[in-house]
Parts: C-alpha cells; structure tokens; sequence
C-alpha cells in the first residue's frame, strides 16, 4: 500500500551487528534468496519494476577515509567485529575488504580504468567506454574478445599506480586490507569510531598500520583501486593466458573462516590467483580465482560452492541465480506467485522453462 510499505530495510543495522557466537551471529546479513521485505525485492526478472521508492538519509556533516592494513585475516576480522560492527549507531559509511592477491592483480592489470576514474569518476563517460570495449570484443576478427584486454594488460605498467605510495607500500608489506570511510551525523559517532579505532591500533601496533587520506584524491584512489577489481581479474587472466572464474556468497556473521577450496584440489594444481575482497561489514565476499588452461575449473567451482554451504555461507549473495543456482523452495514459491505464467525471466533458480512451470 503506498505510503505504508517500507522504503527501505530499517532494522538492517541492528541485524549486521549480531556477530556473536549465538544463532542471530551464524546467520547471515544479505543473500538473494532472501524473503524479508516486498516481493519486488530480489525478484530477479520475475515482475517488472516500473518505479521505486526508497528513504533518503542524511549527508554526514564530516567524513574521513583511511587505508588500513592488516598483518593477518584474523586480526582483520577482529577489527570488523570489534570496532566497525560495534553497534548500529556508529556504523562506517562504508568498509571494503581486499587480500594479498586482490591487490596486486589490481595493480598489475587495472591502472588504466582505476586512473580514469579518479579523473572523471565512475559516470557516463566510464559506461561510454565500457561500451566501445564491448563493441570491439563483439567485431568478426580473431580475438576480438581479448583484444582490449591484451591492450590494457600490455600498457598497464606505463601508467602510475593507482594509489599513491604510501598506501603502495602498506600494500606491498602486509596481506590483507581495507579501505574505510566514517561519518560524523551529529551526536559524535565518528569521535567514539575513531576512539575505538585508535584504541585497538594501539593493542595490535605489530599488526595493524593505518593512513589516513588527506586528500579527496586520495580518496578517490581507494575507490578506484576497489571498483576495478571484477575487470582487473579478467584483463590479467587475458594477458597471462590463462582462465578463470568468480564466485559471491555471504558467510554468517561471526565467521572468520576462508572456505576451502574443497577435495577437488587434491588431484590439482592450486590456482595462480585467488582474490578475494568483500563488502566487509556484512561479511559478503567476491572471489575470482584463476588457472592454468588444463585445470577443469568447473569442478573447481562446484567444489567452492559446496565448500561455502557447509560453512554456513549462502550463496549467491548479489549476482542472482540465473541457471547456475537452484533457490530455496520458499524463494521459488514467491517467484512463482509473481509470475503464474512463467513469462518472466523463465528458468532461473531451478524452476522450469516452460509456461506455468510445466515438468
């Protein structure tokens, strides 16, 4: 009913502190299985959304952006749990993960497309030449499809890093990092934040090292540096000659686990990459993970997936389930009733092609 209907998920902030070692903590934050809300929420195709309302909130009145590096994942989790998750008022603006892996194929093969957009920004003028790129790969000429990529790859090093040195060397010295940014709304959530922050550098000095941005470049190149991430992978696995594939999935609150690749690899080789980064709070991670041509990357993926489950992750977290994913019973229950006919987005989630879900 207009006016009603939530406009947005209020008793989020609430839910993705509950990190504990109690059943709320092993449940997950966000997955697109997920019933809670309207059923135009995550409805994947299956309803047409002409409009949508959301909340509005607030600007901070201040903002600071760091680069944080971590000498260990455990120590990294622990300040996700402990300082960003402390409690919903004090929430970062945003918080995003990358390991050893995510940023040196970052450095090594997105410098062009993360030096652009600290120029113009992530806009029009960046789709517009996503557009071009995509033109080309479609041309009729062997290796159209690679052609950009190799490009990017072989020039990539006659530009200058993304980020400046001495996040460069933070980078290059520890394994695992994140690029934060906290607000400051009035009733001094940025002070405690920036108090609870200090306070575990302080019992963490061997592990943890922190810089803060001076600049809005420099936070510009954190933003860059992440945003570039998806494409890097696939330019580097272009100009390395080899393949690869990428995954999401939400692990539970309280997890500090990194999911094995399971009992596949004992009779293969372990990949040449594996990157990992997140959307840090809500512990939802992105991996893109590459290999030599011989490797049957499909088992691998399948072995990950399963490996995800039975830590008690969710996936997928963000990227839909298409015909890869079968959904929950009670998701395809809800798709279904949107859409009686089945004209919709057919055949996602496990559910049948064919009109009104014929076996």
């Amino acid at each position: 009913v207009y006016g009603k209907a939530k406009a947005s998920d209020r008793d989020y902030p609430q839910r993705v502190c509950e990190c504990m070692n109690d059943e709320n903590g092993r449940s997950v934050s966000r997955f697109n299985a997920d019933t809670k809300g309207e059923d135009c929420n995550r409805s994947e195709g299956k309803v047409l959304i002409l409009a949508t309302v959301h909340d509005t909130f607030p600007k901070p009145i201040d903002k600071k952006s760091f680069w944080i590096s971590f000498r260990d994942f455990d120590t990294t989790q622990a300040f996700r749990k402990h300082v960003c998750l402390d409690n919903p008022k004090d929430l970062p603006l945003s918080v995003e993960y990358m390991d050893r892996d995510s940023f040196d194929v970052i450095d090594k093969a997105g410098r062009i497309m993360g030096n652009l957009i600290k120029v113009v920004g992530i806009g029009p003028f960046v789709g517009l030449l996503w557009d071009v790129k995509l033109k080309i790969s479609s041309l009729p000429f062997d290796g159209a499809d690679l052609f950009c990529d190799r490009i990017l790859y072989w020039l990539n090093n006659l530009t200058p890093s993304i980020l400046p040195s001495t996040i460069m060397k933070m980078g290059k010295e520890m394994d695992h990092h994140i690029a934060i940014s906290v607000g400051e709304f009035g009733e001094g959530e940025m002070t405690r934040f920036l108090e609870r922050m200090a306070k575990f550098q302080k019992e963490n000095e061997e592990k943890v090292v922190i810089h803060e941005c001076k600049s809005h470049k420099e936070e510009m190149s954190l933003t860059a540096f992440r945003f570039v991430a998806a494409a890097a992978f696939r330019t580097w696995c272009v100009g390395n000659n080899v393949q690869g594939f990428s995954v999401d999935y939400a692990m539970p609150k309280n997890s500090d686990e990194t999911p094995p690749l399971g009992d596949v690899m004992k009779a293969l080789p372990l990949p040449l990459k594996r990157m990992r980064y997140s959307h840090f709070g809500c512990n939802v991670f992105h991996e893109d993970l590459a290999f030599d041509l011989n490797v049957d990357v499909h088992a691998v993926h399948d072995g990950l997936k399963r490996s995800v489950s039975s830590c008690g992750g969710r996936l997928p977290a963000e990227h839909g389930h298409g015909t890869e994913y079968e959904a929950p019973k009670d998701t395809q229950k809800r798709w279904m009733n949107m859409d009686p006919l089945n004209v919709m987005n057919p055949g996602i989630g496990g559910l049948s092609a064919k009109y009104k879900y014929a076996s």
